[in-house]
C-alpha cells in the first residue's frame, strides 16, 4: 500500500489534537467527582490549595524533568528523517550516474531501490515490522553487488556502501529510540506524584466558588495532558508528537516516480 507526503502530513494534522480529547475526560472526572465530595457528601474543610502546595510543586518539577530528558531525544529524532531520506536517495542516484559513466543502461535501478523506501517508510508508518524492514534493508547489499556486476567504477561502489552503511546505522538508532523507553522508574514516580495531585484537587477547598471549579478543572487538564505529552514524545516516531516524516515521504515519492 503506497502512502504520500500530503497523507502523511493530514494524518499528523489530524492527531495534533489527539492528546488533548485524552485529558479532557480526566478533567471532567475530577469535576464531576469534586462535585461528590463536595456537594453530596459535603465534605468540606479537608484540605486547603497551600496545605497541597508542597505536592503540586513536586509533581511539577518531575513532570519537567521527565518531559526535558524526552525533549532531548526528540530533538536528536527530528534529524534522522531527513539522513534516511537522503540516503535512499544517493543509493539510486549513485548507482544510476556510476552506471551511466559506462553507457550502461541503470533503469533497472530505481524500482529496486523504490521498494526498499515504500518499506522504510512504512515501518516508520507503523505499517510494516521491524523484520519486514530489516528483510528489505537486506536487499540493498545486492543492488551493490549486481551494480558493481553491471560496470560501476570502484569509487562509485565506496560511496554506495558508505550511503548503506549511513542508512543501516539511522534505522538502527530509530529502532533503538522506538523500542527503549526513557527512565522507567522515573515514569513511576511521574505516574504516582500526578494521580496524587488529581486526587488532591478532588478534595481541595477554594475561598471562591468559581475557582473551586476553574483551577481543579485547568490543572487536572494540564498534568494530565502533560504526562501523555511526555509518554508520546519519548516515542518521536509515532503518536501526535512524531517527529516530521516528510524527508521520508518525499524520497520515497520521488523514487516511485
Amino acid at each position: 500500500m503506497s502512502w504520500s507526503a500530503a497523507e502523511g502530513a493530514a494524518l499528523r494534522r489530524h492527531s495534533q489534537f489527539r492528546l488533548i480529547l485524552r485529558a479532557i475526560p480526566v478533567a471532567l472526572l475530577v469535576l464531576v467527582l469534586r462535585y461528590v465530595v463536595h456537594n453530596t457528601l459535603d465534605l468540606n474543610g479537608i484540605v486547603t490549595f497551600s496545605d497541597a502546595g508542597a505536592v503540586i510543586t513536586g509533581a511539577t518539577i518531575i513532570v519537567g524533568l521527565m518531559l526535558a530528558g524526552v525533549i532531548a531525544d526528540y530533538k536528536e529524532s527530528e534529524k534522522l528523517p531527513a539522513v534516511v531520506g537522503g540516503s535512499l536517495l544517493s543509493l539510486d542516484g549513485l548507482a544510476v550516474s556510476g552506471l551511466s559513466v559506462k553507457d550502461i543502461d541503470g533503469s533497472w535501478v530505481r524500482p529496486r531501490v523504490a521498494e526498499i523506501a515504500e518499506t522504510v517508510r512504512g515501518w516508520l508508518h507503523g505499517r510494516v515490522s521491524d523484520e519486514q524492514m530489516w528483510a528489505a534493508q537486506a536487499t540493498i547489499a545486492p543492488l551493490i553487488v549486481d551494480a558493481e556486476k553491471a560496470g560501476v567504477p570502484s569509487h562509485y561502489v565506496g560511496r554506495l556502501l558508505v550511503s548503506s552503511s549511513e542508512l543501516s546505522n539511522t534505522l538502527s538508532r530509530i529502532q533503538t529510540i522506538r523500542n527503549t523507553s526513557f527512565i522507567r522508574a522515573g515514569y513511576v514516580l511521574m505516574v504516582l506524584l500526578v494521580f496524587i495531585v488529581l486526587a488532591l484537587l478532588v478534595i481541595i477547598d477554594f475561598t471562591s466558588p468559581i475557582m473551586r471549579w476553574v483551577v481543579p478543572g485547568v490543572l487536572a487538564l494540564a498534568y494530565t495532558y502533560l504526562i501523555l505529552l511526555v509518554r508520546d514524545i519519548d516515542n518521536p516516531f509515532s503518536g501526535a508528537a512524531c517527529v516530521d516524516l516528510t524527508p521520508v515521504d518525499a524520497a520515497a515519492d520521488a523514487l516511485s516516480r
